[in-house]
């Protein structure tokens, strides 16, 4: 037993289990291919030419602002990475994963000892329960507006929750302050659920430790609170978000819209939300500490409150709900700790190991999934190939699909067998032929 320990609290250990953890998603990244999105923006929204250059992508977002959204600055990122080979998104994306896993992590954690099991508790968590993995994680669209979306506000998070925490005074240098403040802006203009669940709870930080700790409300943390509030700011008042995304909202509506976000809460959500209960119940019962306690309520009101945010939106696709379950993860992950020190260890094992058990089959199937579109989609390519070095313009290939949400293509649209829908459109001006579709 004394060895089991000492490994689990080894540095090492941690440290391998994280190259692991990178490894395995360099290698979904590496397996997954463009699709649905990605085809429309690796071509100037306002030409519809190929982008050749950085300043193609200005112009295509000042089109995204009045007609499509306001994530200006994620949608322009993505077009910057369209503009290299896919291998640098690849590693770029594998790590910002990881990071988040890291970070998660070293949050749950706090300042106890190292824990290999936790790390790898909250990685398998994140895999088991985001729904459209392959979405919010490996779709290179997908990843900007969702993974890294909420990577980004938990990044933006940390100095906040330091600070309730163990009155830590973070970044005391004035360039670190300016340099987080511009983080803050980035972080508030990205997405419009994320940006704003993250500045609200560095608000409700910020109070909660006036509130229960008696902290000073005299803090330069309000700065990047504000800046995060601006960057929200400018990211709702583009002309797509009040008249694109906001020109249905109606009571009916929003009724409607309600009920949406309780099922995709209940069908999604309702295992952390249960486990989290339990495990909130067993801190109050063990006098867990306070700090601990309201960290992990803060994150699940922050969970519960990015799903019913989805009520204003048109429709509730599975990716949407990344932030939520990150969330909610993290949520239960801060009292795993706390319990374990609190004679709770043996449960809290328990609970490990029956997610590591039921995680492990979709890791397989997860992977083999991936494979499988990846060797269909290489196939297309090279029958694509074959096809215009034969001369043909007007080309009729397979179509991509996939039934596990792990995949990229899980949920998405592929090629149709109408050569003019959208997706056809913009897969043909890829390949640099006249029309695709599939049979």
């Amino acid at each position: 037993m004394e060895k089991v320990k000492k490994l689990n609290s080894s540095r090492k250990a941690r440290w391998a289990l994280l190259a692991l953890i990178w490894a395995y998603a360099l290698l979904l990244n590496f397996l997954t291919h463009y699709v649905e999105d990605d085809f429309v923006y690796m071509f100037q929204l306002v030409t519809k030419e190929r982008l050749r250059t950085v300043w193609d992508i200005f112009p295509s977002m000042a089109i995204h602002a009045t007609n499509i959204n306001g994530r200006l600055l994620c949608h322009g990122l993505d077009q910057l990475f369209l503009l290299c080979p896919k291998a640098v998104f690849n590693i770029v994306n594998a790590t910002a994963a990881t990071a988040l896993i890291f970070t998660l992590y070293k949050l749950a954690a706090g300042r106890g000892e190292g824990n290999a099991a936790l790390l790898a508790a909250v990685a398998l968590a994140l895999w088991r329960f985001t729904p459209a993995f392959g979405q919010t994680f490996l779709w290179q669209t997908g990843s900007f507006n969702y993974s890294w979306a909420v990577t980004l506000g938990i990044f933006y998070l940390c100095p906040f929750v330091s600070r309730f925490r163990y009155d830590a005074k973070p970044m005391e240098t004035l360039w670190k302050k300016l340099l987080f403040c511009l983080l803050a802006l980035a972080v508030g203009s990205w997405t419009e659920i994320t940006s704003f669940v993250c500045v609200l709870l560095a608000s409700v930080f910020l109070l909660l430790g006036r509130l229960v700790k008696r902290q000073s409300l005299r803090t330069w943390l309000w700065a990047p609170v504000a800046s995060g509030a601006a960057g929200f700011t400018l990211l709702v008042l583009c002309p797509a978000e009040r008249s694109v995304k906001m020109g249905g909202v109606n009571i009916a509506a929003l009724l409607e819209g309600f009920m949406r976000a309780t099922s995709m809460l209940q069908k999604y959500g309702l295992v952390l939300l249960g486990v989290w209960a339990v495990g909130m119940a067993l801190a109050l019962i063990s006098r867990c500490r306070r700090e601990e306690v309201w960290c992990s309520a803060v994150f699940a009101v922050g969970a519960v409150a990015a799903n019913y945010m989805m009520s204003a939106a048109e429709y509730y696709p599975e990716r949407c709900f990344c932030t939520t379950a990150v969330m909610l993860v993290l949520a239960v992950a801060i009292l795993v700790p706390e319990l374990a020190r609190r004679g709770r260890a043996a449960l809290c094992a328990a609970a490990v190991a029956v997610l590591a058990v039921s995680t492990a089959f979709s890791l397989v199937s997860g992977v083999g999934a991936v494979w499988k579109t990846h060797a269909a989609v290489s196939a297309r390519d090279d029958e694509i190939a074959a096809k215009k070095a034969a001369g043909e313009t007007d080309l009729v290939v397979p179509r991509v699909t996939s039934d596990n949400q792990y995949c990229a293509f899980w949920g998405l649209w592929d090629i149709s067998a109408g050569a003019d829908f959208w997706v056809n459109r913009n897969v043909a001006a890829y390949y640099e032929v006249n029309t695709i579709r599939s049979p």
